[in-house]
């Protein structure tokens, strides 16, 4: 199977969406080739939910079996929820829409809640929990000069604490649920 992520920007964001997206499909029991789109390199949420922009990726990409956009929800300002679901609409059975409240930031930030100095339902409910917590956290480990400024190296942890980050992110059971379903109706 060929799973490729969409995200708003593969900079940074691939260090967490990788391990996160191959862990889901590991979880379920089923092997998976997981690759994280860099071109076109998309920068931003609104070019990443864009209907012409994601018709041209899954065009461009006929051999991949999966598209999973996985994007930042920014607290909804822009109609984020509206327009994944738009985008799966469009691409039936080929692409799943799962929006990281409030950033993807926030999931990495999971492995490491005991380090950030802030209760989890202040950084699940910020509005700009990278810039809060994620940067500071990362530079307050001396991680930042690191692979995906320290998003590598602070996903190390995920095996240990894969329940966890489902019990925490909601959003991520959820897609392990809807990746379920939609492994039930695929062949294997």
């Amino acid at each position: 199977m060929k799973v490729l992520v969409i995200p708003e920007d593969p900079t940074r964001d691939q260090y967490i969406l990788k391990p996160i997206v191959e862990r889901l499909f590991e979880d379920l029991g089923r092997k998976a080739r997981v690759e994280v789109l860099k071109d076109p390199h998309l920068r931003g949420t609104s070019e990443a939910l864009d209907k012409k922009t994601i018709e041209g990726i899954v065009a461009e990409n006929p051999m991949e079996n999966l598209f999973l956009l996985m994007v930042d929800r920014d607290g909804d300002r822009l109609g984020s929820s509206h327009q994944a679901a738009g985008r799966e609409a469009d691409h039936p059975h080929r692409l799943i829409a799962c929006l990281a409240i409030e950033e993807v930031e926030v999931w990495m930030l999971a492995l490491h809640r005991e380090a950030l100095g802030a209760s989890w339902s202040e950084v699940r409910a910020h509005h700009d929990p990278k810039e809060h917590y994620a940067d500071p956290f990362l530079r307050q480990q001396g991680w930042l000069m690191q692979v995906g400024s320290g998003r590598k190296r602070a996903m190390h942890g995920l095996g240990a604490q894969w329940q966890a980050l489902l019990m925490l992110c909601p959003e991520l059971k959820n897609l392990r649920d809807r990746l379920r379903a939609w492994l039930d109706r695929t062949p294997a």
